[in-house]
């Protein structure tokens, strides 16, 4: 326990160092912009940029998520499709790419100030939640993949099974890497999705609508990759039931975003690769999966209602404008 103690405390420490270069990032990216804006020329400031921020918080979000986001995956896409410079040039695109991270910082901290984004950053301490949510969270994605694996072989595709056990060590790294790596999915979406989106949402609907409007907006963010050829436009299907199904875990588990990162991180680990699915098999793994997320949101949204839970619902950190 003393050992977790000072850990909270060291987390506190960092959380109040990262603020103060966190909000000089702020006004560098907004004064920058405003610079060379027609917004400047007819005398917006800083501080008008920073009201209009904490008026329409929701909207400054999903604007900046997008637009980072699509610039991130985007540019690098043509670049190494050979029809912009050169591949080397794409590396300051990607950091890009976690554009829900860096909205949900540049948001709390507009509309929070310094304890707003040390709440925000507080939601990945929360872990007493009930060892069997934890187990929820560690299983949920993998299950759900592994599922569509053996019904595959109702259609003549191969028993999963050997495949699966030998790549489970490079699982556990996979694992590990994705809970730490701002330019993978589970990083870079689960703070702005989960930490700050979908709590917002909940002050106006209940959660399992908050959670829908989340979902389609959630996919909208995803179209790009569907353009680029990168995602089946199918998925995007399995993408909104996949928020169904992580609203109701992060309802479930105080609002902790480690939990929700933790589930995230262990989705994508049983994928078509480490199956040993032919192309045939593969796509029909990947239409099978998004059927089983969207038959488990289904069974969440019966058993659970329209709160998804049967505990108080989380709030937002740094929800009121500072005054």
């Amino acid at each position: 326990m003393l050992r977790i103690g000072r850990v909270l405390v060291n987390f506190h420490s960092l959380c109040t160092e990262g603020y103060a270069a966190l909000q000089q990032l702020v006004d560098i990216a907004f004064c920058g912009w405003a610079v060379n804006s027609e917004c400047c020329r007819r005398g917006t400031d800083m501080t008008s940029i920073r009201r209009l921020i904490s008026r329409y918080p929701l909207i400054a979000f999903f604007a900046i998520a997008y637009i980072l986001t699509w610039l991130g995956w985007t540019l690098p896409a043509r670049i190494y499709a050979g029809t912009l410079l050169s591949g080397a040039f794409a590396l300051p695109f990607l950091l890009m790419v976690p554009g829900p991270l860096y909205a949900a910082l540049i948001v709390t901290a507009i509309t929070g100030g310094k304890p707003g984004v040390v709440a925000l950053l507080k939601k990945f301490t929360i872990w007493r939640v009930g060892w069997g949510w934890i187990a929820v969270a560690l299983l949920t994605a993998p299950v759900i993949g592994v599922t569509p694996a053996y019904l595959n072989m109702v259609f003549g595709g191969p028993n999963p099974t050997a495949a699966l056990i030998a790549s489970a060590p490079p699982m556990l790294m996979m694992f590990a890497i994705r809970l730490v790596n701002p330019l993978d999915g589970p990083m870079q979406e689960e703070l702005g999705w989960r930490g700050v989106a979908l709590p917002r949402l909940q002050e106006r609907h209940l959660p399992l609508v908050a959670s829908a409007i989340l979902g389609v907006l959630v996919v909208i963010w995803h179209v790009p990759l569907v353009l680029l050829d990168m995602l089946p436009s199918y998925a995007l299907f399995g993408t909104f039931a996949f928020t169904i199904v992580f609203g109701w875990l992060f309802n479930n588990t105080k609002g902790s975003v480690l939990i929700t990162l933790i589930a995230h991180a262990a989705d994508g680990l049983v994928i078509t690769g480490n199956l040993g699915l032919n192309a045939i098999d593969s796509e029909r793994h990947i239409m099978l999966l998004v059927a089983t997320w969207c038959v488990t949101a289904l069974v969440v949204v019966i058993l659970y209602g329209p709160t998804l839970t049967r505990k108080p619902i989380p709030t937002c950190p740094g929800n009121q404008p500072r005054a």
